[in-house]
């Protein structure tokens, strides 16, 4: 039998419902075969898991629309997101882990965490809004988002300061801490190569190629230009 996490779902079960979430946020279908892809198992998995968290109404499951949280799961996604990035922060912060390490740690920490060591972890940490790679803790506060922009979306000569990496897979973390594009610092777009080819541009004086798909996942406050 799988062991129950501090939450009250099976360690699966709450990474299912992550996953969901991540899916959707990127307005595509939560279908079995994106859910295989998303969490690195066997597709045929993945509709047993789904009839087993509709049982539990944490989400609805229809073959034509894909899978969607419910309130209570949303709910849950959520609370592990706000504790995974927490455990990211206490990993850094505290015990100076390196920062394209903590996500893959994080994700054994996040499961144990319960309402009580998650209090006292954010008086510790004293109280952080963000993870150390920028993603808001609280799901819902991502207001504080707005007007971010993704550096993929930037023109050619406009500046911003890097304030998110969505993707934090340690590959890329590795890769951006080679090209110093860490949160806080400033990025111009120099220039767009054509046919969908990488962009060019420029931190601390220095210039680099980076992919479209890579560009996508790095979000910047744009300055205005005066």
């Amino acid at each position: 039998m799988a062991a129950i996490t501090a939450n009250g779902l099976t360690a699966q079960g709450e990474e299912y419902l992550e996953a969901i979430c991540r899916i959707s946020e990127r307005g595509e279908a939560v279908t079995p075969t994106e859910l295989a892809r998303e969490l690195g198992v066997a597709p045929p998995s993945v509709l047993g898991m789904l009839k087993r968290l509709e049982e539990q109404g944490l989400l609805s499951y229809a073959r034509q629309t894909g899978a969607h949280l419910s309130e209570s799961g949303s709910f849950a996604a959520e609370r592990l997101r706000r504790r995974h990035r927490l455990a990211e922060r206490m990993l850094t912060d505290l015990l100076g882990m390196p920062w394209e390490r903590a996500h893959d740690v994080a994700c054994r920490f996040e499961h144990v965490i319960d309402d009580e060591v998650e209090g006292y972890l954010r008086a510790a940490l004293h109280g952080p809004t963000t993870c150390p790679h920028g993603n808001p803790l609280d799901g819902h506060a991502a207001t504080a988002t707005t007007g971010w922009r993704s550096l993929v979306a930037l023109a050619p000569g406009e500046t911003g300061i890097l304030r998110c990496v969505v993707d934090e897979s340690a590959a890329m973390l590795e890769y951006l801490i080679a090209l110093q594009l860490l949160p806080g610092v400033r990025v111009t777009v120099c220039a767009h190569a054509p046919f969908d080819g990488p962009l060019t541009v420029e931190v601390d004086g220095k210039r680099h190629a980076v992919s479209r798909q890579m560009a996508a996942h790095l979000l910047v406050e744009v300055e205005e230009t005066r």
